[in-house]
Formats: structure tokens, C-alpha cells, sequence
């Protein structure tokens, strides 16, 4: 943990932020995390962990960082903590109904808290954030026409993101975002692949048992999903693990 008002990585001091050759080597390590975010992601577990490490050294005044990936309306999971306080004040957030990763995905933009000690816009979230340990936070909306979650970093100093926070996080963001989407439109298409092996095992194991056509194996596991009421994948695997 950093001390209060010292920022991570590189940006300790004032004076080299503004340098040339700081700069270069700040959006050079941003990229480079951008592309840890595709390359090193090889499920959306991994990819939302390269997300907040990432957070946390490139953001000046991070300690720590987490995602609130959206579920359905403003409900989301908590994900990728890099340490204790992003998940309980995203719990907290759940419980109270307000807060800032509520209102960043809610208006689809940027948050800042200053300094959660005198925050006024969520007082039953404040309060208790004080408590827990929070002193800043810095909400950064993760969308891509459809906001899919919160890329969120804290510190326990009031007053420790700034602009420069909030232009890095902003872009970082941004690469986060895609990453997101692209990371789980991928964990989808394994989860129909496997969907549809299952499937295709348990009916070949229908048809042998009951000497029937794939058409009617297949129209026995949907009878079986319906009448039960259980997902026809789960269905179709236990009829695999039955058949083994």
C-alpha cells in the first residue's frame, strides 16, 4: 500500500509525470496492458485479473482495484478484487441500492469521490464506506453501446485520484471494455460448444438404449428438460454420466 498522496508504479512524483520521456513510457506500458488484456486472457477470470492489475500500477493513487460486471438492470458481481475493500463496498452498493459503480453504470460515465468522509450523493453508502476503510474512488463505466460493468480503484487517502487519474483510467477503460466483451463472448461460444457435445452424447446414448432415431432421442431429452423444469445441457449430462 501506497502512502497517502504518493501514487503507484511510476508516478510518485509530480515533476516526471509532466516529462516527455515519462509520458512515452506511461502510454507505452498502457498499451502493453491492453494487449495483456487480449493476448493473456484465456477465459473472462483472466482477463478481468489483467484488468485490475492493470488498474492499480498505471492509475496514479491506486491501492487497490475491482469490477462490478453487470448481471441484469443495475445488479451486478464482483469480480477481480486485487484486495478486501473492492469487494465489500461492492456488496455494500448491493445492500444499499446506491453508490458510485451504481451510478456510473446508471449514467454511463465516470465517477469521482474526493473524499468519502464528507460524500453527500449516497449517504447510506457513504457512511458505511468510511467505516470499511474507504477515503477516494474513482468509478470508470466499462461500455461498448451496452455498459457491461464498472472498472472501480480505491485508496484509503482522501483526495488521491486527480485529472491525470482520470484521463488514464478513461483510457484504460476503454481497452477494458472491449477486452469484457470480447473475453465473454468467447466464454459463451465454449459454453455452446460443450452445450452442444453434451448434448449430441446423451442422445447417441438414447438412441442405442431405446433403438429410436436421433429425432425422437433428441425429443425425449426435451421432454425430460420440460417436465422437470431443469436446462436440457443438465439433462443431457446426466443421462452421460448414467450411460458411463
Amino acid at each position: 500500500m501506497q502512502p497517502c498522496g504518493v501514487a503507484v508504479g511510476e508516478f510518485g512524483d509530480a515533476d516526471p509525470m509532466h516529462d516527455d520521456s515519462c509520458e512515452v513510457r506511461l502510454w507505452g506500458r498502457l498499451d502493453s496492458a491492453a494487449r495483456r488484456m487480449y493476448s493473456e486472457g484465456t477465459c473472462l477470470d483472466d482477463t478481468l485479473r489483467v484488468i485490475t492489475s492493470a488498474a492499480v500500477d498505471l492509475i496514479p493513487g491506486a491501492e487497490h482495484a475491482g469490477i462490478s460486471l453487470r448481471t441484469s438492470g443495475l445488479r451486478f458481481d464482483s469480480r477481480a478484487a486485487t484486495g478486501r475493500l473492492p469487494t465489500v463496498l461492492d456488496t455494500l452498493q448491493q445492500e444499499t441500492g446506491e453508490g458510485p459503480c451504481v451510478e456510473s453504470m446508471q449514467e454511463r460515465g465516470t465517477v469521482l469521490v474526493d473524499d468519502m468522509r464528507v460524500e453527500k450523493r449516497w449517504p447510506n453508502f457513504a457512511s458505511e464506506a468510511v467505516v470499511l476503510g474507504a477515503g477516494s474512488l474513482l468509478a470508470l463505466c466499462l461500455y461498448t453501446g451496452d455498459v457491461h460493468g464498472v472498472l472501480h480503484v480505491h485508496s484509503s487517502c482522501p483526495g488521491a485520484f486527480d485529472h491525470r487519474s482520470v484521463d488514464i483510467g478513461t483510457r484504460l477503460a476503454t481497452h477494458a471494455a472491449i477486452a469484457v466483451i470480447a473475453a465473454s463472448r468467447e466464454e459463451q461460444l465454449r459454453s455452446a460448444l460443450a452445450s452442444r457435445d453434451m448434448i449430441g452424447q446423451a442422445t447417441g446414448i438414447l438412441m442405442e438404449r431405446f433403438e429410436v432415431d436421433a429425432d425422437e432421442a433428441f425429443a425425449l431429452l426435451r421432454k425430460l428438460s420440460q417436465e422437470r423444469n431443469v436446462p436440457l445441457r443438465r439433462i443431457a449430462g446426466y443421462v452421460v454420466d448414467a450411460g458411463r
